[in-house]
């Protein structure tokens, strides 16, 4: 059997994992399911104890949401964080949290978060400004080992895992998963404006990404993470994809091919 270029940290193999997952709208509300999936695989091929996972987001269901997330006319107002963790809490009995505030609250450590940082920083955001908050706190000394983000837009997507830098892997420690921030540097670049104007309507909604890239996206990350726990290690580190051009792409560990 080949060697894997990426072996996941063996610790993480013998207690449970704690994941933040920061966003619970297209992506990350199909990322919770596949996050529950993935801790009852998990459990099944013999890990001790699984996963647990604090869902953040503020924002509320909203007619446009309807369809296309996984959010019904039922959820229209709630707290799409509540509304994902309480259907997989009571489906799988699982015991996972929801906070209507932005991760950064639990970064700064106020009192009623039970962990300020995890395991895992899995990122669902819609915002470059977003990813650029979580690169400047990532990269100053945080202790998430991996950081997985989910990023889209209307017919394409990418999915990169990466390791920020910290105290077991420096910044420039040849083996260490590079971000996506690494991988695309001109998501920091702050004079390149938004483009995340609400959708008020399904129709709308549908115009600016559409119906199923969110769900393409999604499976390609949680596979990569089947693979971390269930082989113990990557050959690969992320994934592109055009939906309408029916092609994905891997991203190789740059250090596997002597770069």
């Amino acid at each position: 059997m080949a060697t894997l270029p990426h072996r996941i940290d063996g610790e993480l193999l013998t207690r449970r994992v704690t994941i933040h997952l920061a966003g619970v709208g297209g992506n990350g509300a199909q990322m919770a399911g596949c996050l529950a999936r993935l801790d009852i695989a998990m459990r099944a091929l013999g890990h001790p104890a699984g996963l647990h996972v604090h869902a953040f987001d503020p924002d509320t269901v909203s007619e446009a949401n309807v369809g296309r997330q996984l959010y019904s006319r039922a959820d229209i107002g709630a707290h799409k964080a509540v509304v994902t963790m309480s259907r997989l809490n009571q489906f799988y009995g699982l015991d996972w949290d929801a906070s209507i505030h932005p991760i950064e609250h639990a970064w700064r450590g106020e009192r009623h978060f039970r962990r300020r940082e995890a395991d895992i920083l899995i990122s669902c955001v819609d915002t470059r400004a977003a990813r650029r908050r979580m690169h400047d706190y990532l990269f100053s000394g945080a202790r998430y080992g991996y950081w997985l983000d989910v990023g889209n837009r209307q017919h394409d997507g990418q999915v990169v895992l990466g390791q920020p830098p910290g105290t077991r892997l420096p910044l420039d420690a040849p083996e260490r998963l590079r971000c996506v921030t690494e991988r695309y540097p001109e998501l920091l670049d702050e004079t390149v404006g938004e483009d995340n104007t609400p959708s008020c309507s399904v129709r709308m909604s549908l115009a600016a990404q559409g119906l199923f890239i969110n769900d393409v996206v999604v499976r390609f990350a949680a596979q990569m993470l089947y693979e971390l726990f269930s082989s113990g290690g990557l050959s690969t580190h992320g994934v592109v994809c055009n939906l309408a051009e029916k092609k994905a792409l891997p991203l190789a560990i740059p250090h596997a091919q002597g770069s």
